[in-house]
């Protein structure tokens, strides 16, 4: 038997957290998917994931629940029950919350700004850490780590929206409407907050939904809810469930509706107000009496 597999079955422990996936499909459109951490060791893990994942691809794994964040390798993808059973090693595993970052290898950086949607430092980081491990780099040059490197940056890279066969737009985003686009969006979000909002005040036992319910109840792409509840996340709108892999509203996020609600009620209120006829001005009877004598 393998050495490396031995090791991961004497070393796993067997946990229950919920785990965000995030890789690049064939075409290079960036994907999302929550499953279910089974057991896990210092090596690797098993994941419960409702999509499957092509064997010797890569992912980056985000388990807030046990603070890891790592670039993962697919090792094996079978059904199982009702789910998919993946096998995953970890390439590189960061803390995603350091206490100490000088304990960890400095590109470990690189992995936690992407995984926060930080685009900008993300490609700041890359730059460096290219000029740092790159091939350029004939002092300090390293191939596998920068192999690691370059990987977890394709992933965790967003496509620039200008560019028409990265961000899958039918014309490039100065065309697109910006008010509209972003109107459509902001009304996506609400829609999305709108049912856990429904969901908490009916059962507030039991106030999650899961990524699959929300895309049937919405009827919006998976991609797109992978990337409005990613953005809620962020915002402290939503939390992801630490016993299942769904989601519920947060304060912040009730706050945000209602916020929105009152912005679309003023408008309505304004347009009654307008449309109401003047009331005429009426002399006080004191000051008519006067005037009549």
């Amino acid at each position: 038997m393998n050495a490396g597999i031995e090791r991961r079955r004497s070393t796993r422990a067997y946990i229950d957290a919920a785990a965000e996936m995030i890789w690049k499909d064939e075409a290079g459109n960036q994907q999302y998917e929550n499953g279910r951490i089974i057991d896990c060791s210092t090596t690797g893990a098993s994941i419960a994931s409702p999509q499957a994942l092509p064997a010797s691809s890569h992912m980056v794994m985000r388990a807030t629940g046990i603070g890891i964040l790592a670039l993962s390798l697919v090792r094996s993808c079978s059904w199982y029950r009702t789910q998919y059973r993946l096998g995953i090693e970890f390439l590189e595993k960061a803390v995603l919350k350091p206490t100490d970052t000088t304990a960890e290898p400095e590109y470990h950086e690189l992995l936690r700004a992407g995984a926060a949607g930080e685009g900008r430092r993300l490609d700041q980081l890359y730059g460096q850490f290219e000029a740092r491990y790159g091939p350029g780099s004939k002092e300090s040059g390293h191939a596998e780590i920068f192999k690691r490197i370059k990987e977890a940056y394709r992933i965790l890279k967003i496509p620039n929206p200008y560019q028409q066969a990265e961000s899958g737009l039918s014309k490039p985003i100065v065309g697109f409407g910006w008010p509209e686009g972003l109107r459509e969006l902001k009304d996506k979000r609400l829609a999305v907050l709108g049912l856990l909002y429904k969901k908490r005040m009916s059962d507030h036992k039991n106030a999650s939904l899961s990524a699959r319910e929300l895309e049937s109840l919405t009827g919006l792409r998976d991609d797109e809810i992978g990337f409005i509840v990613w953005y809620l996340r962020e915002k402290g709108a939503i939390a992801l469930n630490d016993y299942s892999s769904d989601y519920a509203i947060c304060a912040p996020g009730v706050d945000i509706l209602e916020a929105a609600q009152a912005e679309m009620e003023e408008p309505a209120a304004a347009g009654q107000n307008l449309g109401a006829e003047p009331v005429a001005a009426t002399e006080h009877p004191r000051k008519k009496n006067r005037a009549a004598r």
